[in-house]
């Protein structure tokens, strides 16, 4: 491994040896570093999850999002009639699951919110929420259509 230090005499002073020692220990000490997972095994685990569950709730989860983003649209347009539409279809794919004996929270169901923008306008934005792999957070965040990628290579595989 190349390394390259300012001065023209590497480890030329006391003070470019320390610093190659902070860096060294720095690199072992990011390698070591306890509660870090590699390759993001809760989100491998979450989406071999999701294709586990019973086929309503793979029709399910599509239907609530298409549901509740088309109602955020009628809302955003002040449209009465199709906001009407959007609540029943999100109705009707909960009278699915009851039909078959699950429930929303039992399907995995995704967490979505409605985003506001510039000059009145909304748009939405669904996914999950999963314990972090690394790093400091306690969470991490995965978009829908993130999710809908995994589960499709997941599937052909």
């Amino acid at each position: 491994m190349l390394m390259y230090f300012p001065l023209k005499k590497p480890f030329g002073s006391w003070l470019n040896r320390a610093a190659a020692l902070a860096v060294l220990l720095g690199l072992s000490g990011c390698a070591a570093q306890p509660g870090m997972k590699a390759g993001g095994d809760n989100r491998v685990q979450f989406i071999e999850e999701l294709a586990r569950t019973p086929a309503a709730c793979q029709t399910y989860r599509p239907a609530y999002v298409r549901g509740f983003r088309e109602n955020v649209a009628a809302l955003a347009a002040e449209n009465a009639e199709a906001q009407g539409q959007a609540q029943m279809r999100l109705s009707e794919s909960r009278q699915t699951l009851e039909v078959e004996g699950l429930t929303e929270t039992g399907c995995l169901r995704p967490y979505c919110i409605i985003e506001p923008r510039k000059n009145g306008k909304l748009d939405t934005w669904c996914g999950y929420r999963l314990d972090a792999d690394e790093g400091e957070d306690l969470y991490q965040w995965l978009d829908w259509e993130a999710v809908q990628a995994a589960l499709k290579r997941s599937q052909r595989g």
